[in-house]
């Protein structure tokens, strides 16, 4: 279609008159709402138009100015990055084909950004979709070239365009951007949360950082949180601004509720203690203190490897690592130029806080889940809002070792399933809890009568198959464990309890037949001595299900829960024969 000729003189006129300004967006940690980077928009300034910014890019294309366009929006966005938050990325649009251009390449050297104040590591190419990357080759070499300098690389609008694998696997990029499309009312759609939830498992385990462009309700920013999405962008937490502005507190703690919300993340009670068990204080230094005491601590303490920035009323702020610091202050004029700022200048906000009451289970996880260059750092731990201390990975690492020997230790020699400690563990954690569960109580009818006829080791045999039995019934995500002798545990987030109960009786049935002499199972019965010593036909060993939901009321109270566990194991003994009780 032909352009209209006063269209494209207005945007030859918005060319010649430079009439493009910056705005920025921030991208926002979902952990805990700090900013990551901003990325720079561009927006006409002139009101005697009616092309929009979108529609300037499209013409840009199709007058073969695309070039002439992006330099503009380009060098008005780094000129403006001069009073970017350190220790934040620019996010800059770039034509997947414009990266290849020698004098783009002239435009990003060290000397060039350096009058803006920047380095290659503040800078992430974002490739856009305008076009489709004409030559592979090159563009790797010059996705290549880039990288080796320290820049990233972000592929924008993935899921639209010409976005695909072949250009995740061509450039391997630091950062995924989901096209908003996907992200437009997910907590309504179940294809799209599984879609997003694939990339997510993708993105962790290629080492790739995932974020989500376009999140303007509260509904959105949830249902990502529960697919674990680290990353999002959008008019929820901030329009595009001239400013680089900050996310407002109280959308900063309306993530972090969010999160503390979220069963992935949140606490666990342990019988191996929470993360303040293990937490120590660390060395802290007020935001407006001058840089140079931050320095100088680093430089006069080998061992030193992080300050965190808390303020006078002990809120956490930020974060200062060994490396940035020292980065900053060294070379020749490193010094000259870092000692006028102040700590809040060079702290990073973007990093991995955790509540006091968390499990070392689930840190251990968070933390380990983590972009590889992120993992070494230490966490912070929150009590109460205020800032309690710090951890060390070596001493989560150490946390978790001991963990892993206890649960060894307590596991049951017959089964290797999770014995008593861990089990009362499980079950406590569920206390509150308002999503729904099941505890499942399974007990082999007419075993002592069996074992007493059979001999131990036949009685070994029966237990180990109602353990199989679960373990091919159950999902993998169940917990399975072993109470003693013949009485186990299961708890399930399985939509119908009975029918997994069922489907374990069901399996142990198959087991059965090899366990019992020709006689015995034709019969239906064995004859072997009761509790007072008599001779006494017992039937054929059969399994009761005790189990018990929440599904129709929260159990907050340990006395309550376990009544309602005596309450279903006796219902379920009274019945002859496999049987499933559930008290709800």
């Amino acid at each position: 279609m032909k352009l209209d000729e006063i269209m494209v003189k207005d945007f030859f006129d918005i060319l010649k008159k430079r009439a493009i300004k910056p705005v920025f967006q921030p991208i926002v940690s979902l952990k805990n709402g700090e900013i990551l980077a901003y990325e720079a928009l561009s927006r006409i300034t002139t009101d005697k138009t009616s092309i929009t910014i979108d529609k300037l890019f499209d013409m840009a294309e199709r007058l073969g100015q695309v070039w002439n366009l992006e330099k503009l929006c380009r060098s008005k966005a780094l000129k403006a990055a001069v009073n970017k938050p350190k220790h934040t990325k620019l996010f800059l649009n770039v034509d997947a084909n414009v990266i290849l251009d020698n004098e783009f390449m002239c435009g990003f050297t060290k000397e060039f950004l350096g009058k803006y104040g920047l380095k290659a590591k503040d800078i992430v190419f974002e490739l856009t979709e305008r076009s489709s990357v004409e030559d592979r080759t090159i563009f790797q070499r010059g996705a290549d070239h880039y990288k080796n300098q320290g820049f990233e690389i972000a592929i924008d609008d993935v899921g639209s365009g010409y976005s695909n694998l072949n250009r995740i696997s061509c450039v391997e990029p630091q950062y995924i951007k989901i096209d908003m499309e996907l992200i437009r009312n997910i907590h309504l759609s179940r294809t799209q949360k599984s879609m997003v939830r694939i990339m997510e498992h993708f993105c962790q385990e290629m080492g790739y950082i995932l974020i989500a462009e376009g999140i303007e309700t509260e509904e959105e920013l949830k249902t990502l949180i529960e697919l674990g999405v680290p990353y999002g962008q959008g008019y929820f937490f901030q329009k595009p601004a001239e400013e680089f502005r900050d996310i407002p507190k109280k959308i900063k703690h309306k993530v972090m509720e969010m999160q503390n919300t979220e069963s992935r993340l949140c606490f666990v009670p342990s019988a191996f203690g929470t993360i303040e068990s293990i937490c120590r204080s660390g060395i802290t230094i007020l935001p407006d203190k001058k840089a140079t005491e931050a320095y100088e601590l680093f430089r006069d303490n080998e061992e030193l490897t992080e300050i965190c920035v808390v303020d006078e009323k002990g809120e956490f702020c930020g974060i200062l690592t060994k490396d940035d610091v020292l980065s900053d202050f060294g070379g020749m004029y490193g010094y000259t130029l870092h000692q006028k700022y102040t700590v809040s200048d060079l702290m990073k906000k973007d990093t991995l806080v955790v509540n006091a009451d968390f499990s070392v289970e689930n840190v251990s996880k968070i933390a380990m889940d983590r972009p590889a260059k992120e993992v070494y750092n230490a966490v912070v731990v929150l009590k109460n809002g205020a800032y309690l201390g710090i951890v060390t990975i070596k001493d989560l690492l150490s946390a978790v070792l001991t963990i892993q020997v206890t649960r060894a230790t307590d596991a049951n020699p017959l089964t290797a399933l999770p014995g008593n400690m861990v089990i009362e563990s499980r079950i406590l954690s569920l206390l509150g809890e308002e999503e729904p569960y099941a505890i499942m109580y399974l007990d082999l009818d007419n075993f002592k009568a069996y074992n007493d006829a059979y001999g131990f080791n036949s009685g070994d045999r029966m237990i180990k198959a109602l353990a199989e039995s679960m373990k091919k019934s159950c999902a993998e995500d169940d917990f399975l464990g072993h109470i003693g002798g013949d009485d186990f545990v299961v708890i399930t987030r399985h939509a119908d309890a009975e029918a997994l109960g069922r489907s374990i009786i069901k399996v142990f049935q198959t087991y059965l037949q090899g366990l019992y002499n020709r006689t015995d199972w034709e019969r239906g019965y064995i004859i072997s001595k009761n509790r007072s010593g008599l001779t006494e036909q017992f039937p054929i060993a059969s399994v009761s299900v005790a189990i018990v939901t929440n599904r129709k009321e929260k159990v907050c109270r340990i006395e309550d829960l376990s009544e309602k566990i005596v309450s279903a194991k006796k219902a379920a003994k009274q019945q002859k024969g496999d049987s499933v009780i559930i008290v709800a």
